[in-house]
């Protein structure tokens, strides 16, 4: 168990009720259940300690501790460490410092949205599941909740975490500074044409078709109204208030799903008004949404290139 990313002994399950058991078990919120199916599951468990092994070198001391109940955040951030490597990156990572240093010259920090405090109106909703097709009921996808969500956990990162390094001595203002951010703990599905990520950024909102060309466009906002009528700001790239952020790594995709292609799920997002900007061999490495500014004409372009 020593060399072990699961510091609880749990038994193998292979059956829905063996599981269900265990649950009750270890339940919620001192255990993610996450945490035990990946524990009780033979083949996710082998994953997960493959990826345990090469990024043990890298995990803060509380690590282990810590995915116990947030199970999504860090095993994220395993993943990415993973990625990183795979890649070829010289990554390292000491206490109270961003996640990964890469080459030295860029901060990764990782975050994964959680669907909030259910008992608040602005949380992302449980999925409806149905069982048979009695309990098939219509649910509308809650954009705008997950893009609150987004926003948050970069606030969080951008707002609060970033401010705190500036004051360290080891910090250099002129590394490039990425927020990778794993929605798939919000289960529902995007939009494949414009993420959730992406629309959180830039403000994107609807899909426009003008009838007589044919031709495509998205609708834009400046913020989006909580159930408070509070504003929360989803132009993130759109202008220099961010200048610090280079970019975002994102995926939507739950990362045993990507375990045998790693790093293909993620996409990178660029901030055309960085003043340190991401070197391109990173950035080609990923899929890629490519933003410009063109500040002769105060025009903003956003290009997908995969």
């Amino acid at each position: 168990m020593q060399d072990s990313l699961f510091t609880i002994e749990l038994p193998l399950v292979k059956t829905v009720e063996e599981l269900r058991r265990v649950k009750i078990k270890y339940p919620k919120p001192k255990y993610d259940p996450y945490f035990i199916v990946s524990a009780c599951i033979k083949a996710k468990k082998e994953k997960l300690e493959k990826l345990w092994k090469s990024f043990k070198p890298y995990a803060d001391k509380k690590f282990k501790t810590k995915i116990i109940k947030n199970f999504h955040q860090r095993l994220w951030e395993m993943y990415i460490g993973n990625v990183l490597l795979i890649k070829k990156f010289n990554i390292n990572h000491d206490e109270g410092r961003p996640d990964f240093i890469v080459n030295d010259n860029i901060y990764i920090e990782c975050t994964a949205p959680t669907k909030g405090d259910p008992t608040k109106s602005d949380s992302v909703p449980e999925m409806l599941v149905a069982k048979n097709i009695e309990e098939i009921k219509e649910q509308d996808v809650p954009v705008d909740q997950m893009i609150l969500r987004i926003t948050q956990v970069i606030n969080e990162k951008a707002l609060e975490q970033y401010d705190k390094w500036k004051r360290k001595k080891w910090f250099n203002r002129k590394s490039s500074f990425i927020i990778a951010v794993n929605t798939s703990d919000l289960e529902f599905l995007e939009d494949p044409n414009m993420p959730n990520v992406v629309k959180a950024l830039f403000g994107f909102k609807f899909i426009q078709i003008d009838l007589q060309t044919r031709k495509t466009s998205y609708s834009r906002r400046n913020n989006i109204r909580k159930i408070n009528n509070a504003p929360v700001s989803v132009n993130y790239f759109v202008n220099d208030d961010y200048c610090f952020i280079s970019g975002v790594l994102f995926s939507s995709e739950r990362v045993l799903k990507s375990f045998d292609n790693m790093g293909d799920d993620c996409i990178f997002v660029n901030n055309p008004f960085s003043e340190y900007p991401v070197d391109k061999k990173f950035v080609k490495i990923f899929k890629h949404w490519n933003a410009k500014y063109d500040k002769s004409r105060n025009n903003l372009t956003l290009q997908k290139n995969y």
